[in-house]
């Protein structure tokens, strides 16, 4: 079985693994998280199914709950149910994707395993070859000196058994000479002559008889055996058997929740039967400055065992880490190089860039990091500042702003965490967000440089004075001739009501407007804009209700010092209350094509003050229909 049939196994047994943990969350979810749908009566369905069941997994008819076959189980409506469904099957996605990273890397380290065991076996191969190879060429040597001191003696004693020999051959060749003077004497008849002749002869063979001849062998026939060192060749045999130098360690890739925002956790391996005494973990920050080819400062640290806490370290930064394994014969090869990363720091949640309905909230936040965090996670608890009361969590936030579904009526504690491969971050300083109505702010950089708005972002000051055009700086996306400013609303479409209170000597306008709308033009004056506008004339107050510079002719005679404005997307309406009074206004129609924003201007100096997170009041709920 190869390397991609094996992650095919493990991809399939994470599939099942989480079908099985989808199917427990289902049967453990919170039952407020759906509206049951319950009817008593018997009914026989005509419309489309409009409900699911949960029990049998089946789409059916709410009305058929109470008495029919899932009279017993939970049904919920369609929407809901979907919304879950999805917000659950996002989750399993989730888990099955970290799943499957944990096998991924589970597998790469099993091939860093098989290449591990492959060199020890070429390295433990290599160096007893070597050591036999040294042993043989060492004895090799001593046999040739061996041979070539007895090859030596040899031509020693041929040498000595040659001389011998020649000096046996004179004697013998003297003698025999003597022998045959002797013989032709004998045969001499001259008597005179014989005696003459003998005398000396006899003199030469008696001198010759006196020299005693060396009859003895000269030379030892055996041969002596020189002794031989042979220390070293036992030394090296011995060294056979001593213990080698470590192979290679391999480092483990990094495991969830094995860091912190200044610790990691560093693991390593040594997969043979090598005796280590010590490692040498080395350690380098990667930074932006490596890739200009800066390189950073190398430390090392000496561990007994193999693993390591790495202390000091910068939050969500990326360290670089490899080791050598050391014994008394020596030092390994270093690993191969594995990248570990800190956790990121705890983001900072923007609370005045936060805004919320009845039945979601738009979080921001910033990074608090200065390299890019991976994802972030979004938890929420309910009433409740405790950590371990967390009621939800939305994960993987690719953006450093999410829009949480929440449940009317409600108040929440939010909290935000940085996550990247290290882990995810401490939490972030809570917000509480309340559902009971609508929350924002106004959006400073769109006010009109004549406009202050206050520190709370919910006052906007138009003062009594004239500025030279020189010193006021408009940009892009600041109004130009209207003195307005934009509300940050959030980009849901549902109902959203707030209140504006207003002086009756002031000048204004207030209602909604695209946030593209032009910023060289007033609101109301364009398609883009409604607002309800009020004009104080000597005789009387005038009200007006604009859209692309048209107003109905609607005549107010209670004076509002209080407005209250209802967006409605569902009926595309945009509606306005006299809230002391309870009275409705006036009603726009509108199919809004884009999500539009609050707007408030001032037309003369003066001031406006931003009521929000109010829950729409029943007179405004049942009046805030289409006016005709």
């Amino acid at each position: 079985m190869d390397l991609y049939e094996s992650r095919g196994r493990l991809q399939a047994i994470a599939e099942e693994m989480a079908v099985i943990e989808e199917e427990e969350e289902e049967e453990q979810a919170d039952e407020d998280a759906f509206v049951m749908v319950r009817k008593k009566t018997s009914y026989q369905p005509t419309e489309p199914a409009d409900a699911f069941c949960t029990d049998c997994g089946a789409v059916t008819h709410s009305a058929l709950q109470a008495s029919g076959e899932h009279s017993q189980h939970q049904v919920f409506v369609l929407p809901t149910a979907t919304h879950y469904m999805k917000s659950e099957l996002s989750k399993c996605n989730s888990l099955l994707s970290e799943r499957t990273t944990q096998m991924e890397n589970f597998a790469s380290n099993l091939e860093e395993i098989f290449i591990t065991v492959e060199e020890n076996f070429g390295r433990q191969e290599q160096n007893l070859e070597q050591h036999y190879n040294d042993v043989l060429q060492t004895l090799s040597q001593r046999r040739h000196e061996r041979i070539t001191a007895l090859q030596d003696e040899k031509k020693l004693k041929m040498e000595a058994l040659y001389g011998e020999l020649l000096s046996c051959g004179r004697a013998l060749d003297a003698s025999k000479e003597l022998i045959e003077k002797a013989q032709d004497l004998n045969r001499w008849q001259e008597q005179r002559a014989f005696l003459q002749a003998i005398m000396p002869l006899i003199k030469r063979i008696k001198d010759f008889a006196k020299e005693e001849e060396n009859l003895k062998m000269p030379i030892s026939l055996d041969f002596v055996i020189p002794s031989t060192d042979f220390s070293d060749v036992k030394q090296m045999m011995e060294s056979i058997n001593v213990v080698p130098a470590p192979s290679a360690p391999v480092m483990n890739p990094q495991v969830s929740n094995s860091a912190t925002a200044s610790t990691l956790r560093v693991c390593w391996s040594l997969f043979s039967d090598d005796t280590v005494d010590f490692y040498e973990l080395y350690c380098r920050h990667i930074s932006e400055d490596s890739t200009t080819g800066t390189m950073q400062e190398v430390s090392a640290l000496r561990v007994k065992e193999t693993h390591c806490v790495m202390q000091q370290l910068l939050p969500n930064a990326q360290y670089e880490f490899w080791v050598t394994a050391t014994n008394t014969t020596g030092i390994s090869p270093a690993s191969e190089r594995a990248v570990y990363m800190t956790v990121p720091s705890p983001p900072v949640i923007r609370e005045q860039e936060c805004t919320s309905c009845s039945d979601a909230a738009l979080i921001r936040w910033d990074s608090g990091n200065t390299n890019p965090v991976e994802s972030y996670t979004l938890e929420l608890s309910e009433n409740s500042l405790s950590k371990s009361s967390v009621t939800e969590s939305i994960v993987a936030i690719p953006t450093c702003e999410c829009v949480a579904q929440l449940q009317p009526w409600k108040c929440y504690v939010i909290y935000v965490r940085a996550v990247n491969i290290g882990g995810p971050s401490e939490r972030s300083q809570p917000i509480t967000i309340s559902t009971t109505g609508t929350f924002f702010h106004l959006l400073r950089e769109t006010a009109h440089p004549s406009l202050s708005v206050s520190a709370d972002g919910f006052t906007m000051f138009y003062l009594d004075e004239d500025l030279p055009l020189s010193d006021i700086a408009f940009s892009d996306n600041t109004f130009a001739s209207c003195v307005a400013v934009l509300g940050d609303l959030m980009p849901v479409r549902g109902q959203y009501y707030w209140e504006v209170e207003v002086d009756e000597q002031t000048e204004y306008r207030v209602g909604v407007a695209y946030e593209d709308t032009q910023r060289s033009s007033y609101l109301g004056a364009n398609t883009t804009s409604w607002c309800m506008r009020h004009i104080l004339t000597p005789s009387r107050h005038k009200y007006e209700f604009l859209h692309n510079g048209w107003s109905p002719d609607v005549r107010i005679t209670v004076q509002p010092l209080r407005i209250g404005i209802f967006l409605d997307y569902e009926h595309g309406t945009i509606s306005f209350y006299n809230t002391h009074l309870q009275q409705h206004l006036y009603t726009f129609t509108c199919c809004f094509h884009h999500f539009v924003l609050p707007c408030f201007a001032l037309d003369k100096p003066g001031a406006l003050s931003l009521r929000n997170g109010l829950a729409p009041p029943c007179y405004v709920t049942q009046t805030a229909r289409p006016h005709h």
